[in-house]
């Protein structure tokens, strides 16, 4: 019983790391193009 908590554990904690990935690239690349849209309008 031990052994499939802790299985479950690293799965989550799995997804919580892919998550965590996936909303940095994210926001990451609405700042790449909020950063080119403001330069290209006050440019």
């Amino acid at each position: 019983m031990g052994k499939n908590k802790k299985k479950v554990r690293r799965k989550k904690e799995a997804q919580q790391g892919e998550k965590a990935v996936k909303i940095v690239f994210i926001s990451l690349v609405i700042l790449g193009i909020l950063s080119i849209v403001l330069y290209s309008v006050f440019s």
